[in-house]
């Protein structure tokens, strides 16, 4: 059994033909299901609940990455597998889980390939992606040691997923996360300048992590959390192996 639930800007008109594009696909494929569209009326946390009550293991999100933000954020670790179609913008982690269309997503999830995935955990809510800053003043805590950005490297984040293709290897079923302090990327301007821009990469610092916490030197700098929302520092950040079972394509750019 899949629930559908249908974020709240996809009633608009501009999506209507998408959406009964998408619906009679869902039939073609046989996997269609029961539909959920949120509006001030229905509750997300209620149609989670409701399909713990009645075992629908299969949830798809339909919209954009917020839609699957706020649906993941209710279904961690929790008998749920989770699978996206993308309509609207932006759709980063669509596109990260190989999905590049919602055509293409619907043969996807009716392939059902299914791998459980890494999340992290930050000061009580979840993140899928990364966690990222363009601020040299974050200082990286692991309770009996600290590390601060080289004066070069001007930008940071905690990857689970490396959706930049900076020079390091991220697995986000390895229960581990790379903590990484980088240059921060140069203007098209700059690099005019830079007789060798292809080492601009060069110089970044990457630490495995499971645990920690994120200070600041002076004081609370902005951390955007899967390129969505922004909380400010000092935030702890926890691997959680695992916790999150997803459908993915075979694009996607993990393993």
């Amino acid at each position: 059994m899949y629930y559908y639930i249908y974020d709240i800007f996809t009633a608009s008109k501009k999506y209507q033909n998408q959406l009964l594009k998408i619906e009679g696909l869902l039939t073609e494929f046989g996997i269609a299901g029961k539909n959920f569209k949120l509006n001030v009326l229905k509750n997300l946390d209620d149609i989670i609940d409701q399909a713990l009550a009645n075992e629908v293991t299969n949830i798809i999100a339909i919209g954009n990455d917020q839609t699957m933000s706020k649906i993941a954020n209710l279904i961690v670790g929790k008998n749920i597998v989770m699978g996206i179609i993308p309509v609207g913008e932006p759709n980063i982690l669509a596109s990260a889980f190989g999905i590049k269309s919602a055509e293409e997503a619907v043969a996807i999830v009716s392939a059902r390939n299914v791998l459980k995935l890494d999340v992290g955990k930050i000061n009580g809510e979840y993140f899928i992606l990364s966690i990222e800053s363009n601020d040299g003043n974050a200082v990286f805590d692991f309770k009996d040691y600290n590390i601060k950005a080289l004066p070069s490297n001007k930008a940071m984040g905690v990857y689970n997923i490396n959706i930049n293709k900076d020079e390091f290897q991220s697995d986000p079923g390895d229960g581990i996360m790379e903590a990484v302090f980088k240059p921060k990327k140069l203007s098209w301007f700059a690099r005019l300048f830079r007789k060798n821009s292809l080492k601009e990469s060069s110089g970044v610092s990457i630490f495995p992590v499971k645990k920690m916490t994120i200070q600041h030197k002076k004081k609370p700098i902005n951390i955007s959390i899967d390129r969505q929302r922004v909380l400010k520092t000092p935030l702890e950040i926890e691997v959680l192996p695992k916790k999150l079972t997803m459908i993915v394509g075979k694009r996607r750019v993990f393993k």
